[in-house]
């Protein structure tokens, strides 16, 4: 693991975009780091701590994968691409605190990340911008965490899920003529767990969503129709104030 090499800086340009013209060569130079490679189906993130020798973390360069945590056979995800910053040793392993939480990772789409070690710490240490950038990673995944929390509090479940595709497609899709493309594999028990809700559930609302025509299935894409959902908040808080107790 970690035998291939690559310069971060060109596969992930945006690390070095805040330096001054005439230091991203040295940068680019500097930010040479070991690559993994993680293939679909369930990864045991946390063998990687040793590598990785108390670094960064793993920086995601392309692929997709899903942290699922739960307990009792319920389950939160997240689903985490290019661009996060990961240490999955932080949690995985030996229970951490008084709940008994379940954490796996699973590769959807075969994954790169570049080790972000030690050394590779030292050797950016020169380019503090750069570490401001994974700062902001790390608060960009916090953020969204916390979107999702926010999403999940809609009481309907089909404002849920459009509301979670919308925010999904801002980060992931691609416009085409007939809507907004998410090419995700993005199946309804991934789907039940990034809602928070039961997979038959989702099933039924993911075919009234079809019915109403804003959103469609093309292969493996999922194709949002229309504008964003800006009404969705409305329809929920309506129905929270119309609820008794």
């Amino acid at each position: 693991m970690g035998s291939a090499r690559a310069i971060v800086a060109d596969l992930d340009p945006d690390l070095v975009g805040t330096l001054p013209a005439v230091r991203i060569d040295s940068a680019r130079s500097a930010s040479v780091a070991a690559v993994i490679t993680v293939q679909p189906g369930e990864w045991d993130a946390a063998a990687v701590a040793d590598e990785v020798g108390g670094g960064y973390g793993l920086l995601v360069l392309d692929g997709l994968l899903v942290r699922r945590v739960g307990f009792d056979g319920r389950f939160g995800a997240e689903l985490l691409g290019a661009g996060d910053l990961l240490r999955p040793w932080e949690t995985d392993g030996a229970a951490s605190g008084s709940l008994p939480f379940e954490t796996t990772w699973r590769v959807m789409v075969a994954t790169r990340a570049a080790v972000l070690d030690l050394a590779w710490a030292s050797r950016m240490a020169p380019f503090p911008q750069v570490g401001g950038c994974l700062t902001g990673r790390a608060l960009a995944r916090s953020q969204r965490l916390a979107t999702s929390m926010a999403i999940v509090q809609l009481p309907r479940l089909d404002d849920r899920l459009w509301m979670l595709f919308w925010e999904l497609a801002d980060r992931y899709g691609r416009v085409h003529a007939d809507g907004i493309h998410l090419d995700l594999p993005l199946t309804h028990e991934l789907l039940s767990h990034l809602a928070a809700a039961r997979r038959p559930s989702v099933s039924g609302a993911l075919t009234r969503l079809a019915e109403q025509g804003r959103l469609l299935r093309s292969g493996r894409s999922w194709v949002l129709t229309g504008d964003p959902p800006e009404d969705g908040f409305a329809s929920g808080a309506a129905d929270v104030v119309a609820s008794p107790g």
